[in-house]
């Protein structure tokens, strides 16, 4: 059954309200094809129009320059996919995607006029989300992109930026719900967020962060509880994770910069950098990379693989600890096969073996720049990296050096890996040194 809408108290269904709105110059045919069609919209009204026209027919709603405050809403529709696109210059306050499937969104900014502003993924299926800009600088308030109950959705090649710098609440740029299946973080751009989380929450089944950069999360001037959490990326549960090929930069208060918390579960970490610096924040120095299982929680991640990172992270916490990797105690009454795996990593910072070598599954091939190697095949010394964290032809304690057995076949670029893999996130290119 057709839904319609109204127009002088009478009721038009969609192809009737469809051939209106053509008389009204706002709908452009694409082809022969009728029900192939672009509405322009300038207002809320004309966006709730457009989407009951478009409802089984499928097509594209362009979003005119304005700001558009209050809730836009796109509820339960066909599977013909739906395209809505802004013009430069478009910011929306609001955007609900509820119950409906098959639609994509780009070219849109979330960010506040009156409250807070939200892009909300709830109840859906097959959601593309491409060139967003998700900010609320300059306000009091949030601006964060919510996935909730929905699987097969992919956020692309989007800006998140000072998601909640002002507001008393709680922060994220990226909230995810439980029940969320099968979703995709990929080559997007995170930054310049104070006092909150840039990607936080629990998921289902199914999580890919891939190409990301993640950069400077900073302190607010609230009080402690509201800006002690700045973890670039935390999740509490979830099964089968997929981290790979990020950039993950610094942070100022809060426990790291990747926090796997509880119950998240095989897990792939792999191909990633994290570097302890950052030239525009002169000063801060990262202290924890990756955090792997909680202190005060006796469910701790199982099957967690860290494998070919580049982890120059590393500085004492306030409460002693100084490493780049910490793992939970949890682990030592677990079966071997459930304890994480450490190989061909490039780690900063081990002054305490106690929470990496001793809980893990095994550690092999992994090269500390300070402090003291787990034992067996792990060394400790120079690695004569490049201002980017690649390898140099000075590299010798990375080239032809990883594991081949528990390695990654390609590094952080996508290339391959050769026969001899290197240690670290990249896979050296030059001339290789004699032995």
């Amino acid at each position: 059954m057709r839904t319609g809408w109204t127009e002088g108290g009478i009721s038009i269904s969609g192809l009737r309200a469809l051939v209106v709105l053509v008389l009204l110059g706002l709908v452009v045919p694409l082809s022969a094809d009728a029900n192939i069609a672009t509405i322009h919209v300038g207002n809320g009204a004309q966006f709730a129009a457009a989407v009951r026209a478009l409802r089984d027919t499928g097509g594209t709603i362009k979003l005119r320059r304005s700001y558009y405050g209050g809730e836009l809403v796109v509820g339960s529709r066909s599977a013909k996919p739906l395209r809505i696109v802004g013009e430069r210059g478009v910011r929306v306050e609001s955007l609900l995607l509820e119950h409906t499937q098959h639609v994509s969104v780009s070219r849109l900014t979330i960010a506040p006029l009156r409250e807070d502003a939200w892009l909300r993924i709830t109840g859906s299926r097959h959601i593309d989300l491409d060139d967003l800009l998700v900010t609320a600088k300059g306000t009091h308030n949030r601006a964060t992109l919510q996935i909730i109950e929905s699987r097969h959705v992919a956020v692309r090649r989007s800006e998140f930026r000072h998601c909640g710098d002002r507001s008393p609440l709680f922060s994220n740029c990226v909230h995810l719900k439980h029940g969320t299946r099968h979703i995709r973080i990929v080559d997007n751009w995170f930054h310049d967020c104070r006092g909150c989380d840039f990607v936080h929450g629990r998921f289902g089944y199914d999580l890919t962060l891939r190409g990301n950069r993640f950069q400077r999360a900073l302190p607010c001037r609230m009080n402690h509880e509201r800006c002690g959490h700045q973890d670039l990326v935390s999740f509490w549960s979830g099964n089968r994770l997929l981290v790979e090929r990020n950039s993950f930069g610094v942070y100022r208060l809060g426990a790291a910069q990747l926090y796997l918390i509880r119950g998240v579960d095989r897990v792939s970490i792999a191909n990633n950098v994290f570097r302890g610096t950052d030239p525009k924040v002169p000063g801060y120095h990262a202290r924890v990379a990756i955090i792997v299982g909680s202190k005060g929680s006796k469910r701790v991640p199982r099957r967690v693989r860290i494998v070919n990172n580049t982890i120059l992270t590393g500085a004492r916490r306030i409460d002693g600890y100084a490493g780049s990797i910490r793992m939970s105690g949890v682990y030592w009454g677990l079966q071997r096969r459930k304890r994480p795996l450490l190989a061909n990593n490039v780690i900063g910072l081990i002054q305490d073996p106690h929470h990496v070598c001793s809980v893990a599954a095994q550690a092999i091939e992994n090269v500390v720049l300070r402090g003291v190697a787990c034992r067996g095949r792990n060394r400790v010394g120079r690695v004569h990296l490049d201002p980017d964290g690649r390898p140099t032809a000075a590299s010798t304690l990375l080239i032809d050096r990883g594991s081949r057995g528990f390695g990654t076949r390609r590094d952080i670029d996508g290339r391959p890996r050769d026969l001899r893999p290197d240690i670290g996130a990249y896979e050296y290119r030059g001339v290789k040194p004699r032995s």
